[in-house]
């Protein structure tokens, strides 16, 4: 996925950049917020960026929350510091917030990506890269907090929907420059479609389903 001035691109993958800069407290709108019906995946989160702040780390992540809790979803967060997570689950999806390995060099324009075994249609470990993330808010001017809840959710949209296959609405491909700057809130949230795949295949998850099964 490369970053074009005016187009931001998603893959499994998404989109880059990095600059430490505090911002207001993002409003995180409740008001499409469902009725959760018990579909809940739990996630378990890996932080190695010491420049993120715990409070940064959690408004990130109730974006991220926020996303799939329009589309009944429930993610519970497991933050795993040194010690913690030892024995993780293995239902727990697994999530890495990391610097990506050409800091300090001119960026790819990849924001992360999510390991998906195609033939199994499942996935576990998604990383998003803190630094291109910051970069790209930075440089076009908006809360680097909220790009990065909005590239958590994406990622995880991946592994929950067992593909690296894009589609509409925060699955989309390319992420412009305008949808960036403004405030659609389709373009933020999940396809509806998108939305009850997901359920399903959770809820055949918890029935004792194989993970991956269709």
């Amino acid at each position: 996925m490369r970053i074009n001035p005016w187009l931001v691109l998603v893959s499994g993958l998404l989109v880059a950049t990095a600059a430490a800069s505090a911002a207001a407290e993002p409003n995180v709108d409740d008001t499409h917020r469902l009725d959760l019906t018990g579909t809940r995946v739990a996630v378990h989160v890996y932080t190695q960026v010491a420049d993120l702040s715990g409070d940064d780390e959690r408004i990130a992540l109730e974006v991220a929350k926020n996303v799939f809790a329009t589309a009944s979803v429930d993610v519970a967060w497991t933050l795993c510091a040194p010690g913690i997570c030892l024995t993780p689950s293995a239902e727990a999806l697994k999530l890495r917030i990391v610097l990506s390995p050409d800091r300090g060099e001119p960026y790819s324009g990849v924001l992360g990506h999510a390991l998906i075994d195609s033939r199994a249609h499942a996935g576990v470990l998604a990383t998003v890269f803190f630094d291109r993330t910051r970069r790209l808010a930075s440089d076009i001017g908006i809360d680097y907090r909220i790009l990065l809840g909005r590239a958590i959710a994406h990622e995880l949209g991946h592994l929950l929907l067992g593909t690296s296959t894009h589609g509409v609405g925060l699955m989309r491909e390319i992420w412009s420059h305008d949808e960036l700057l403004g405030a659609r809130r389709h373009d933020w949230v999940l396809d509806p479609q998108d939305a009850a795949v997901i359920r399903d295949r959770l809820a055949r998850r918890g029935n004792g389903r194989a993970r991956g099964t269709s």
